[in-house]
């Protein structure tokens, strides 16, 4: 697992192992690789250095600004021109790869809390898990009530974002016809928010007693 930080500026080569439809793309000496790098809202950031190395594409970011300017999921897709190889032509975009760049200064749940304090995050790609955290933060945000200005930012709200988060990845697993239990066909589904996230972010007081 591999992700970044907002603002970060990677020391080393990002090595990558380009596939299409989940095969190895053979590559070659003579191959040239190109190397996109596309921002959360899909526009292109830059054209990053991607040098052929065995059957991996060596990428190499710029070593005086960082391309992560904001945090979300970025997409890396490297196409591989075959033109120089002898008796083979055309141009391959491999598979697209997601590269998440996290921010710490949010006070919402990061990737590296999230595993900390659930176990089983530690096993998910981080694409993914940013993906659950990311709409279980949007749930939260639709129950949870409007904070007043100068209010400070309840630490339930990050419990619950990471509750939520698990309960939609446990209940992506099951299938709903069969109620088997596996990751072969996951799927992220959204979840309805249960008692104990609500209790979280909307606290029901008790009913006082008059004797």
């Amino acid at each position: 697992m591999t992700y970044f930080y907002v603002g970060d500026i990677p020391a080393e080569d990002f090595v990558v192992s380009p596939s299409l439809n989940n095969d190895a793309i053979q590559l070659h000496g003579q191959d040239v690789a190109e190397v996109l790098l596309t921002d959360p809202p899909g526009t292109t950031v830059t054209t990053l250095t991607g040098t052929v190395s065995g059957q991996d594409v060596d990428v190499t970011f710029p070593a005086d600004v960082s391309v992560f300017t904001t945090a979300g999921i970025y997409t890396l897709v490297v196409v591989i021109d075959k033109t120089a190889e002898p008796g083979s032509d055309g141009v391959i975009q491999a598979d697209p790869i997601r590269i998440v760049a996290d921010d710490t200064g949010d006070e919402w749940a990061t990737l590296s809390l999230a595993r900390d304090q659930w176990i089983d995050a530690r096993t998910i790609e981080d694409a993914m898990l940013y993906d659950l955290l990311a709409l279980s933060k949007s749930q939260i945000l639709e129950y949870a009530p409007v904070l007043a200005d100068g209010v400070a930012f309840p630490l339930t709200y990050r419990m619950a974002q990471i509750t939520q988060a698990k309960n939609v990845y446990n209940g992506s697993l099951v299938d709903a016809g069969t109620g088997d239990i596996g990751n072969d066909t996951f799927t992220i589904r959204p979840f309805p928010l249960d008692w104990q996230v609500k209790q979280m972010v909307r606290p029901r007081r008790g009913t006082p007693v008059v004797a």
